[in-house]
């Protein structure tokens, strides 16, 4: 029982040594987002209470401190973009635990699973329509953050459209991920730095970094959901397989396959729901290399996104770039 907790206690250490430099931008930005958690309802103010909960590696809006500090000073307009871009990703959350009916999130209950579909839907709706009102007020922003957003829905749809499509590709599966996860990655630390001042040049290299990095977070979250420990991760896992999502280590997995194995893995696909098949699926990716071939995918787009900072203008903070990039690949959470 002591080694999922050593393990958790670890990753957060390893971000918190990340986080160091912008600790008290951090903690403006939690400050924000306590005042937003409010209401005078009392069902409302439960939901919100309760998704305080989902809060955890925050690492959108530290790339916004991060980029923003790298390239000048931090201002109230870092700290409201901050707050709005995890107020969306947490709208997602709340969405996506619903579209795979999971259960447990951050070690809770997700809102579905503890009030039901109904409230899952408009508390998500409801966190979305805050944070455009509140983006709003960071007129340099609004465009681009209502741009992202409409992005990420689009991805979860071609997600959802895409289920049980057993026949997808990897290049389709980039697509999927790049728009539905790596983007808001690449606005969180475009923004900063172009709130903070910088060149277009420049932000455009934080915005491919934060792509990069989210395509890698991605992908390991993917391989997690398959071969994961579910007291570590702290989330329900398994449920790509159980709702047809081919992501990349079943896509690699599939590709691999002599015609008899190919054949027994795609009845699998197609029976997500007997018994046994998570294993048997899981035996197969290990058996095959597989998980280690998708980690070295992750890896190699995190060492191409730390080359892309040799570019920029040389900063102590890019061992916090480089922390929170390794961490990424090394999670288990």
């Amino acid at each position: 029982m002591e080694q999922p907790r050593d393990e958790i206690a670890a990753a957060a250490s390893a971000l918190d040594r990340a986080y160091q430099p912008i600790r008290d931008d951090m903690a403006a930005v939690n400050e924000y987002l306590e005042r937003e958690f409010c209401s005078g309802e009392p069902f409302l103010q439960e939901l919100l209470s309760h998704v305080t909960e989902y809060r955890g590696k925050q690492m959108r809006p530290a790339c916004v401190m991060l980029a923003g500090r790298w390239m000048g000073d931090i201002t109230q307009e870092h700290i409201s973009t901050a707050g709005v871009i995890e107020l969306i990703h947490m709208a997602t959350l709340v969405h996506d635990d619903l579209l795979d009916d999971a259960a447990i999130r951050r070690r809770v209950q997700t809102v579905n699973e503890r009030w039901g579909e109904r409230s899952a839907i408009l508390l998500g709706d409801f966190l979305y329509s805050r944070a455009f009102t509140l983006a709003a007020e960071v007129p340099r922003a609004f465009g681009v953050l209502a741009d992202t957003t409409h992005t990420v829905c689009r991805g979860e749809l071609l997600q959802v459209g895409s289920s049980f499509n057993l026949a997808l590709t990897e290049e389709r599966y980039f697509q999927i991920i790049e728009q539905k996860t790596a983007v808001l990655y690449g606005l969180s630390c475009a923004l900063g730095a172009h709130l903070a001042g910088c060149t277009a040049e420049q932000r455009d290299l934080f915005q491919e970094f934060g792509n990069k990095l989210g395509m890698a977070f991605q992908i390991a979250d993917d391989a997690l959901d398959l071969a994961g420990d579910q007291q570590v991760v702290g989330k329900s896992l398994g449920s790509d397989l159980k709702k047809g999502k081919m992501t990349l280590p079943m896509i690699r997995l599939r590709e691999q396959l002599s015609a008899g194995k190919l054949e027994e893995y795609m009845w699998l696909l197609e029976h997500p729901n007997e018994v046994g098949t998570h294993q048997r699926v899981l035996t197969m990716l290990r058996n095959n290399g597989v998980l280690e071939e998708v980690h070295a995918a992750a890896v190699e787009l995190v060492n191409d996104a730390i080359a892309l900072l040799d570019r920029l203008p040389p900063h102590p903070l890019r061992e916090s770039f480089e922390a929170l990039a390794q961490f990424v690949v090394e999670r288990r959470l």
